[in-house]
């Protein structure tokens, strides 16, 4: 939206009609299928719920140049994070799910997931399954499925706060939203398959890298490196 000539505050605002209407087809599936751990799930959701509400409210009152930055940087620390732990997350936990016990250290680390989708919905889907998995010990195919109810709760917070706002262009959030129930529709058929797991974790290195690279290449970064690099040739030479 932001490349399209949207500015990166409405977009922001934008973004969260599509990721509720994907997560709430997504939740419904997954609930079909009789496969969400509610107890898991109302756990995460409580310090998910806080942080989002005070995300979503600091989000509206920052300019666009910040927005833009901090969208940069929460790629590239979920693109890194998952170059750098496939094992973990890819390990299936020892410990049955009715008994994880969640500590501390989990419920802030969630409440700062939720301060994060508040404030900017990109890759705070990513960041809330890297809590799930490597703080709370959730294996990857399960913490897929528990963090959708999670961030739709959050996201419908988000959802209002902008709406109240005004910073919402409603012609371009129907399309994305239908557009993003279909993809949720399918993507809860494969995540519920028997080797999700790999798929998804395949899936995310894929997304968030081109997430990445696109988001560089429009803030001219590749281009400045070429640039400086033909220079630095014609100087030696």
């Amino acid at each position: 939206m932001i490349a399209m000539g949207l500015e990166p505050g409405v977009a922001n605002g934008t973004n969260r009609l599509a990721a509720v209407a994907g997560l709430a087809t997504a939740t419904w599936r997954f609930q079909q299928a009789g496969a969400i751990p509610w107890r898991l799930t109302l756990l995460a959701t409580v310090p998910m719920l806080i942080g989002a509400t005070l995300g979503s409210l600091g989000a509206t009152a920052v300019g666009d140049q910040w927005i833009s930055l901090a969208i940069a940087v929460s790629l590239l620390f979920v693109l890194v994070t998952l170059i750098s732990q496939p094992g973990r997350l890819l390990k299936d936990s020892e410990v049955a799910l009715e008994d994880l016990r969640l500590g501390p250290i989990f419920y802030l680390l969630m409440a700062f997931t939720g301060l994060w989708a508040g404030f900017i919905s990109l890759g705070s889907g990513v960041m809330t399954l890297l809590v799930l998995v490597l703080a709370g010990k959730i294996p990857l195919k399960t913490a897929n499925i528990l963090k959708c109810f999670v961030r739709l709760s959050s996201s419908l917070i988000a959802l209002l706060v902008f709406g109240l706002r005004g910073e919402i262009n409603w012609l371009w959030a129907l399309p994305l939203a239908l557009a993003s129930m279909v993809g949720a529709n399918l993507a809860a058929k494969l995540a519920l398959g028997p080797r999700a797991s790999q798929l998804i974790f395949r899936f995310l290195l894929v997304v968030v890298g081109l997430e990445v690279g696109g988001f560089l290449w429009r803030l001219g970064l590749p281009q400045g490196a070429l640039a400086w690099l033909q220079q630095t040739i014609s100087i030696t030479s």
